[in-house]
């Protein structure tokens, strides 16, 4: 046999061997579709609604967060019955708040299934949206008694406003600068997120020793600037985790 004749036999030969593997892997796919017609439901599944899911995340996650946001409103209770200058210390206690929404929005990366829960049918960010609903609406019912009491301590109804502003824009900073880094770091999220926010904490309640004459009522407009500025930077993340949601993809990087 000539170099010819081998070259010849050798392409005949690669030629059946496709028509044969053509030929069995349409046999494979009609045996499957034939199965599937007799045992299996060939129906598209219907998808699960954004509410459903979060009734489903809300009985999976409903009793750490409530634990947690519970325990923190407990010991910033006892904190509040002691100190004098109750006003002054509320920005060091509302982001405390921030602090135990950590363990259900990070939970995914302390058990290390970030993959696992990016390949889910619900995208990983309308996770973390349901999550943050879920951990937000306890943070406000916490953070309203925490104003509350610090009003009743007060005695008076003068500087609610203050109150207010004292309250809300260490937890702004505290959330939008948690999911930031959920958003853009790729590792040590959860000591980075703790460290932070613990810091913060640390920050505002010097700042009520140290400095007083930041919560004295010429620095009102101080406050206002930052609420607005630091209600935009969450807000902004917020339509983000929206949009991610829509497109169906995940919400920060996978660690």
């Amino acid at each position: 046999m000539n170099s010819r004749e081998l070259e010849r036999y050798l392409r005949d030969s690669f030629r059946q061997g496709e028509e044969i593997r053509a030929e069995k892997k349409a046999e494979t796919v009609a045996c499957c579709r034939e199965v599937m017609s007799r045992y299996g439901d060939c129906r598209e599944e219907e998808r699960t609604g954004f509410w459903q899911f979060l009734s489903d995340v809300f009985r999976f996650e409903g009793f750490l967060t409530f634990s947690l946001q519970a325990g923190v409103l407990f010991l910033i209770c006892i904190q509040l019955g002691i100190i004098e200058d109750v006003m002054h210390y509320v920005p060091a206690f509302t982001p405390l708040f921030a602090l135990a929404v950590m363990p259900t929005l990070l939970r995914s990366q302390f058990y290390k299934m970030g993959e696992m829960e990016a390949v889910t049918r619900a995208s990983g960010a309308e996770i973390i949206l349901a999550k943050l609903i879920l951990a937000g609406a306890v943070n406000l019912i916490g953070i309203t008694v925490v104003l509350g009491l610090a009003m009743y301590r007060q005695q008076s109804g003068e500087g609610t406003g203050q109150i207010i502003l004292y309250g809300l824009v260490p937890y702004l900073v505290c959330m939008t600068t948690i999911l930031r880094l959920i958003r853009l770091r790729r590792k040590e999220r959860l000591p980075v997120c703790a460290v932070a926010t613990t810091g913060y904490c640390l920050v505002w309640g010097i700042s009520a020793t140290k400095m007083p004459q930041v919560y004295e009522t010429s620095a009102v407009g101080v406050w206002m600037i930052l609420f607005i500025a630091f209600a935009g930077f969450f807000g902004r993340e917020i339509r983000l985790i929206i949009e991610k949601k829509r497109e169906g993809k995940l919400y920060g990087i996978i660690g």
